[in-house]
Formats: structure tokens, C-alpha cells, sequence
């Protein structure tokens, strides 16, 4: 069933052809022949609600009978799934790298139960800068010292519940930039 609505005006086939891409992109998911049922369908409800329209504009009246008919929704903008993309391989980069420091912590954290001594986050006296690490550092001072093993524990969970909101939003087949990335 392939029916068409016949314009005249360059405005109005514009119109036209802007509806039938919001038609087609919010039934995106039929099947083609479906797709064409349906725009045979809004072709034929466009041509009998222009009919029964009182403008005298042709513009006018495929206006008045959009608006009877309901706007489709608009596709996203162009430049959107390029950066969802983009998006998309970035956060696997980004999940990947901090589930390796949230493993790095935790290992830490175990690794304090069985050398507390030498453990620890240090700071030397004359420096600002923190070290992590295994052994004791020579002449420098534990900064956290019972309290090392919560507070790793409390920077791998607030680390793992950003990974997952990032896998919620990015890659999770039902987040947004999944969405953003269907044609």
C-alpha cells in the first residue's frame, strides 16, 4: 500500500518530508513494510484532514493537519551519535583503568591485615606529596595508620559505585548513550 500526498508549494512538501522523517524515525523499530503501511496511513489521514481544514493556505492546512494527526518525535541531532560513540569506547577506557586502582586499593587493604607495619600511606616531613606503598618508607610518617584499611575499603566502594553509574550511563544496553548510538 503506497500512497502519497500530492503539494504544490515547496514549504508545504518541506513540511511533508519532515514529518515523514520524524514519522519513520519514531517507528524506527518496525519492519519497512510496516514503516510504509504507516506513512500510507498518515498520507491518507494528512490528505482527508487537509480537506476538512478551513485555511486557505496549503501550508496552513497541512499544519492544522499535523496538528490533529500529532507531531511525531524529533530524531536526535546529528553530531549526537559520533559522540555517544566516542563516548561509548572512552568510558570502557576510563572503567577499565579505575577498576585496576580499585583492585591495586583493595590488594592494599588485604595486604595491611598482614604487614601492618609496612603498609601504609607515608608522607616524608619535608614533602607534600603521599606514597603508597608495601614496604615502610625510612623516615617518613604514617598518615592514616589503624584507620588505612576503612578508608581504602570506603575509596574502592565509592570507586566501584562510580564505575557502575559510568556503565549505567554509557554502556549498559539500556542507558542513554546506548540510545543516543541506534540508528
Amino acid at each position: 500500500m503506497r500512497m502519497t500526498l500530492e503539494l504544490t508549494t515547496a514549504e508545504a512538501r518541506r513540511l511533508w518530508a519532515d514529518f515523514l522523517r520524524r514519522l519513520d524515525w519514531a517507528n524506527r523499530e518496525l519492519g519497512a513494510d510496516d514503516r510504509a503501511e504507516a506513512r500510507a496511513e498518515a498520507a491518507a489521514h494528512m490528505r482527508e484532514a487537509m480537506g476538512d481544514a478551513q485555511a486557505d493556505d496549503e501550508v496552513d492546512r497541512l499544519l492544522a493537519a499535523i496538528a490533529e494527526f500529532g507531531d511525531p518525535p524529533a530524531p536526535p541531532p546529528v553530531w549526537l551519535k559520533p559522540a555517544a560513540v566516542i563516548g561509548h569506547y572512552l568510558s570502557i577506557m576510563v572503567i577499565g583503568v579505575t577498576g585496576l586502582i580499585v583492585l591495586v586499593f583493595a590488594h592494599m587493604a588485604i595486604m595491611e591485615i598482614i604487614n601492618p607495619a609496612g603498609v601504609g600511606l607515608w608522607i616524608y616531613p619535608n614533602d607534600s606529596a603521599l606514597t603508597l606503598s608495601y614496604e615502610a618508607q625510612p623516615g617518613a610518617d604514617e598518615i592514616l595508620g589503624a584507620g588505612f584499611i576503612p578508608v581504602m575499603l570506603a575509596v574502592c566502594a565509592i570507586l566501584s559505585g562510580a564505575i557502575y553509574g559510568l556503565w549505567r550511563f554509557a554502556l549498559s544496553p539500556r542507558g542513554p548513550v546506548a540510545r543516543w548510538m541506534k540508528p
